[in-house]
């Protein structure tokens, strides 16, 4: 039987089943207690938080892995994939398939991730970087109000700062660590993509619409929708930055392009993610394969997915703790996606997928209209113009699925499961 260690918890109870169902013996160690959570035969155990090489080498050794998969989107898991690469490059390949070293780095760090952009010709906002605080004002004026500070390593949801105008800037320049990247605030659209990669190819689901940016910087707060339309120039250069994003830092697995559509039709690349996170649940339901249990399959078999491609508009708002929402329309599917124990809901809030094949749109038009004022976070006015713009780009003959142009797909469907 294989021996398959899991470092990290999020979303396990999608991955782990997969796994098990292969009939591996899997142990996850994470930083929550995962009792209840997972099937009771799943050996769970507590991953330290402070980690060198060897120690995380001993730690594959004590559990007699054959297969060691990441799973880091759990807060302070995030800026443990440049270990996991160079523990997985001692390890080797076959027995632990992890991000290269060169695309970590990418991931976990915003300013290696912007001096290589501008390196390799990808588009991203205009920024300068400081290394001190004495130079943020300077570097500030240079690029110009409004802008953003970016910690060069931060974790999910931190250390991202907007800031309006001159009169914010002290107060964010003694919160930050530095170097900063101080960054052009762009206006348009924001939006992601998912990826998964192997030696083999790299598949891409639908991109996804994380709605207007704004000051907040917290995409899951807006109502979000996938898939998305893309003008055509846009989509070209994605294709071409996924492409030599893989040339040249080799991913191996799970990871996320989050970029912005300016207003004047642009890509700006905004940040590049080691895992998968919350735009999965919206990857799940329009295209019927779970992007998590797709990397079980990919680690255990070497096999990307056939099936990424939209096949429903799924629409995503956020909810009040609490708060029911009533049944979904008939022909529809209405997910709740609450935090897993690695990632608990700290701020009130979990995320709803209404999942509309496009024959049942009214009906799902229709129900959005009826639900109580305060039943979402979101206008219920933004949640519909959300759905309208994944209705008409899963009617499109371009929507916005990068797949077919990043890579060949050779592997069986991961099918729909029970949610």
């Amino acid at each position: 039987m294989k021996r398959v260690l899991v470092l990290g918890e999020f979303r396990a109870d999608r991955l782990v089943p997969a796994l098990a169902r292969s009939g591996a013996q899997v142990t996850v160690l994470g930083f929550a207690d995962l009792t209840g959570f997972l099937d009771p035969r799943v050996t769970c155990g507590t991953l330290p938080k402070e980690l060198t090489s060897e120690s995380l080498s001993a730690l594959v050794d004590e559990h007699q892995a054959d297969t060691v998969v990441a799973s880091v989107s759990s807060p302070g898991q995030e800026q443990m994939l440049t270990l996991y690469a160079r523990v997985g490059r001692s390890v080797g390949p076959r027995r632990m398939p992890v991000h290269s070293e060169a695309f970590a780095t990418l991931a976990c760090d915003k300013v290696a991730l912007h001096r290589q952009a501008i390196r390799r010709g990808w588009p991203v906002p205009a920024g300068v970087v400081c290394e001190r605080p004495e130079r943020l004002g300077a570097t500030a004026r240079q690029v110009g109000f409004p802008l953003l500070v970016k910690e060069a390593r931060s974790e999910s949801f931190a250390g991202r700062f907007f800031v309006s105008d001159p009169s914010r800037l002290a107060a964010v320049g003694a919160a930050v660590t530095y170097p900063v990247l101080v960054q052009q605030a762009v206006q348009g659209e924001e939006f992601a993509v998912e990826l998964l990669t192997l030696p083999s190819g790299t598949v891409a689901w639908p991109v996804a619409s994380l709605g207007p940016l704004d000051g907040e910087c917290a995409p899951g707060r807006r109502a979000r929708v996938q898939p998305a339309l893309l003008p055509e120039a846009v989509r070209f250069a994605l294709s071409t930055v996924v492409r030599d994003i893989v040339a040249t830092s080799r991913p191996v697995g799970p990871w996320q392009i989050d970029f912005a559509v300016t207003r004047g039709g642009r890509l700006n690349l905004i940040e590049i993610n080691g895992r998968f996170g919350g735009v999965s649940n919206m990857s799940w339901t329009s295209t019927g394969t779970d992007p998590h249990r797709a990397h079980a399959e990919a680690t255990l078999h070497g096999r990307l997915p056939e099936h990424t491609h939209a096949v429903w508009a799924a629409l995503e708002v956020p909810v009040p703790n609490g708060t029911t929402l009533p049944p979904a329309p008939a022909g529809t599917v209405l997910s709740a996606f609450t935090a897993n124990p690695g990632y608990p809901n700290t701020s009130g809030v979990h995320r709803a997928v209404l999942g509309v094949p496009p024959a049942h749109a009214p009906s799902a038009r229709a129900w959005l209209r009826r639900l109580v004022p305060g039943t979402l976070l979101v206008p219920v006015d933004s949640a519909i113009d959300r759905l309208e713009h994944g209705l008409a780009a899963l009617s499109a003959e371009h929507a916005a699925d990068v797949s077919a142009a990043v890579a060949p797909r050779a592997a069986p469907p991961v099918r729909r499961t029970d949610r």
